[in-house]
């Protein structure tokens, strides 16, 4: 990346007076601003900080671990620079002791501090993943047994079982427990979560569907689709209207579209019900005069929209009597689960505490309870006293953040506001692990940008430029953002703001730098593909086609290539025969089939012969 920083990155830098959220793209330099900050704050002539004054997390502890290496990188630069600078130096020793961890271990470091206050060994520990497994598994088995046991007299865990269509055995009822108990945990009051979802449940009998929080969304989740498809078949039907010979077609598409919007306009659950049955009756071409780059892409259109429909229509299949009377007799199975889920948190809690250890979640609620009290109110003396040592909190990989760490933060901060955020949302892959990008995407569309923030308001830098990639790789992911991510898709809509912007001029190639190739195979194999692949690469290594390297160009060579496939360890080796029957050597990742290799098949022919000598194929691949 340039030494000089970009005016972006100058100002995420240099900007104080509040909360400030960085929304740092892919390859714009947001370790190094976070660096030089820091170090903008030691050097700072009118009042020098030390470097253990802040509070910097990070996301894992090997992203900890990167970081204070650089950091200590960038000290000895300077001192290097200032031999003689005393406070330069003194920061270099004081680096080991800066916080710079992970939330969890942050967490720990505090309840070990505070344990007096909050009834907990100060010698605990934190527990590993497969302790953590046992003992759920040691909690689960507990808490059911006993609950089978009772099942007779308990009506709500009896109807859990029979109503949530579980099959013909209770195999998946650990899994829901252990999902809603995870979920529950995530929330900065997982009691309080778990009684609001049996209350969402606790409707009238006699309302519509349309008016709970499930049917709302499916109402929505249609209207926004027949949005789509209204548009789409509009545009369809605009293509061919007037065209000699088309008068049918078209005019069937315009009933189609009428149909659809006849359709979007119902209100209620009962309305669309009444409407959702649509005759898209059969769209024929006139042969004389049909013209298949107009008929072809129609067509496909219209059974993209016919399929779809019929999909979202299936949550439409009762009547709006029948949809609250399932509703009401889940309500006896949402009780039955949640007493479940508390049954399982206190058994799996006292396990823990027998034993004298926490796991993550515990970390994060245990300190919440010494920042915002058990009622999570506001904070604590203590959590002022904790956050009055830092000089400024810095969050890395904020996008990853959950409402329980997004609270420990804002307790920390609240009375200084002197949070430093930096991520970016687009790069936001952990949600399976129950991370909420919401809460970064809430202060992106609510904090002002910088340059127009007051004193004391939360402000937002973009750090758009990328170092890393050519303007053709930029321009390409550009275009595909633009068209597909949008508040409903993504979260956020992708315009001039949040695209990326070559950060450093490349050595054009002369060729584009971006290709799609859609292959049309005969066979549901990855033969051709790989073979279509190999022949592509085959070409790129003829001595015409040139990488940069450096401030030149040279050209490509089979090191320069990589294969990215989403299941490596089942085809990738079509992939890698296909090479060398060109010639071209290469080597997998780790996800070849060891007992598919030539070598192998060999030894396993050869051990078949001797077991049985008669076996022909064996012995002739041995031969």
């Amino acid at each position: 990346m340039a030494e000089q920083l970009t005016q972006q990155q100058q100002q995420a830098v240099d900007n104080r007076g509040g909360k400030l959220l960085v929304s740092a793209a892919a390859g714009s330099g947001k370790t190094k601003v976070l660096v030089d900050r820091l170090l903008k704050y030691i050097n700072d002539p009118a009042d020098q900080a030390n470097i253990d004054d802040f509070l910097i997390i990070t996301y894992t502890k090997a992203a900890a671990a990167e970081l204070r290496g650089k950091i200590a990188a960038k000290l000895s630069e300077l001192i290097a620079a200032d031999p003689s600078n005393m406070h330069l130096q003194r920061q270099l020793q004081r680096l080991y002791l800066t916080k710079i961890s992970t939330v969890h271990a942050f967490c720990a470091d505090i309840l070990r501090e505070y344990a007096y206050m909050l009834d907990i060994s100060s010698d605990f520990r934190v527990a590993d993943e497969n302790e953590c497994l046992q003992l759920r598994q040691k909690a689960m088995d507990t808490i059911l047994e006993q609950a089978y046991t009772m099942i007779g007299d308990q009506p709500d865990l009896q109807a859990f079982v029979d109503n949530q269509g579980l099959g013909r055995n209770d195999a998946l009822v650990p899994e829901i427990i252990e999902a809603v108990y995870d979920s529950a945990a995530c929330h900065l009051d997982p009691n309080q979560w778990l009684r609001s979802c049996i209350e969402n449940v606790e409707i009238s009998a006699d309302s519509d569907p349309s008016l709970t929080v499930w049917g709302k969304y499916l109402l929505e989740d249609l209207h926004r689709y027949l949005d789509l498809q209204i548009d789409a078949m509009q545009t369809c039907a605009e293509m061919i209207v007037g065209l000699e010979g088309h008068e049918k077609p078209a005019t069937l598409l315009l009933d189609t579209v009428h149909a659809l919007r006849n359709l979007r306009n119902a209100a209620t659950w009962e309305e669309t019900v009444q409407r959702k049955d649509i005759d898209f009756g059969r769209l024929t071409f006139p042969k004389k005069f049909e013209d298949t780059s107009i008929s072809t892409p129609i067509k496909a259109v219209r059974k993209a929209c016919k399929e779809g429909l019929e999909k979202k229509l299936r949550h439409f299949a009762d009547t709006p009597s029948q949809v609250m009377e399932d509703l009401q007799q889940s309500i006896t199975s949402a009780r039955g689960l949640i007493a479940l889920v508390d049954a399982f948190s206190a058994e799996f809690r006292g396990l823990k505490r027998g034993r004298r250890i926490l796991d993550f979640s515990d970390l994060e609620h245990r300190t919440l309870d010494l920042l915002v009290g058990k009622y999570r109110t506001a904070p604590t003396a203590v959590a002022q006293e904790i956050g009055g040592r830092f000089r400024e909190i810095m969050v890395d990989e904020y996008q990853d953040s959950n409402s329980v760490q997004d609270a420990i933060f804002e307790a920390l901060s609240r009375k200084r506001q002197n949070l430093f955020m930096v991520g970016d949302v687009k790069q936001s892959i952990y949600q399976f692990r129950l991370a909420d990008p919401s809460i970064f995407l809430e202060k992106y569309a609510e904090y002002a940008h910088a340059e127009e923030a007051n004193a004391g308001e939360g402000r937002k830098i973009l750090l758009s430029s990328n170092f890393r990639s050519s303007g053709g790789v930029i321009d390409a992911v550009n275009d595909v953002f633009q068209d597909c991510m949008s508040n409903e898709v993504g979260g956020l809509v992708y315009g001039d703001e949040e695209a990326l912007r070559e950060g450093i001029m490349h050595i054009p190639l002369n060729e584009p730098e971006i290709e799609l190739h859609a292959i049309d195979v005969a066979e549901d194999t990855y033969d051709e593909e790989a073979a279509f692949v190999a022949d592509r690469i085959n070409t790129l290594l003829d001595g015409k086609h040139f990488v940069r390297d450096k401030d030149s160009l040279r050209p490509i060579i089979a090191d320069d290539i990589v294969i990215l496939l989403r299941s490596p360890g089942s085809v990738g080796r079509h992939f890698q025969e296909a090479l060398q029957n060109l010639g071209i050597r290469c080597e997998s990742g780790g996800g070849t089939d060891l007992l598919r290799t030539q070598e192998v098949e060999t030894l396993h022919s050869l051990l078949q012969v001797i077991s049985n000598p008669r076996q022909d194929i064996p012995l002739l691949s041995v031969l």
